[in-house]
């Protein structure tokens, strides 16, 4: 075998590898609980149960870490956000199913996105990284609102873009109120759509 598929080989089997799961979930613990620029690599490992020469098997960095973790609030975001060719024409219940699996999304991760968030406002590198995943959820949204009203089925009261800021902010908003047990995921999901009804006008065929 050739040291280039060796490498290749071994690189996969680190991202598959459990241990590498399991310095991800302790670095999100700590980040999660001392935010970024308090969490040493020291912590992660601590957390984990291994030693530093672990970590740098699997990551070369916090920073790199980090980063991972905000790739998969990406990942979870998209498979979120996926909407079926059989379903798209049905624009109310493709806004219905994915207002509740991105609410999910949000309540799940809502202490890593709000430490993402704020060191994305001191730190250039980790914007770089983030803020693209933070955008790319609002564009998928108004990507499939302004194909809706290209093809004359809703009529909104306001521009596709602004819509998508809406819809976000409506999920970042009322995921702590789930997240406390003040209001059910059913709840939220009603009340969401009680707006989109409103906002979007669909058209009847």
């Amino acid at each position: 075998m050739s040291s280039t598929g060796w490498t290749t080989r071994e690189a996969h089997d680190r991202v598959d590898s459990p241990r590498r799961a399991e310095l991800l979930t302790a670095a999100r613990s700590v980040f999660e609980r001392l935010g970024y620029g308090a969490a040493t690599i020291a912590d992660i490992t601590a957390e984990a149960g291994v030693s530093r020469a672990t970590f740098y098997v699997y990551f070369a960095s916090k920073a790199e870490v980090f980063a991972v973790l905000a790739e998969q609030v990406r990942d979870a975001f998209l498979e979120a956000q996926h909407v079926s060719a059989a379903e798209d024409d049905d624009i109310l219940a493709v806004l219905r199913r994915t207002t509740g699996t991105t609410l999910e999304v949000v309540v799940e991760y809502r202490s890593l996105i709000v430490v993402l968030d704020h060191q994305s406002l001191a730190d250039e590198d980790i914007a770089r990284v983030w803020n693209p995943i933070r955008r790319s959820a609002r564009e998928r949204t108004a990507r499939y609102l302004q194909r809706a009203v290209d093809d004359g089925r809703i009529d909104p009261v306001a521009d596709p873009q602004m819509l998508a800021f809406m819809g976000a902010g409506m999920n970042d908003e009322l995921a702590p109120l789930i997240a406390a047990g003040e209001l059910t995921p059913d709840e939220v999901v009603e009340r969401i759509m009680g707006i989109w009804e409103a906002v979007l006008r669909q058209r009847r065929r």
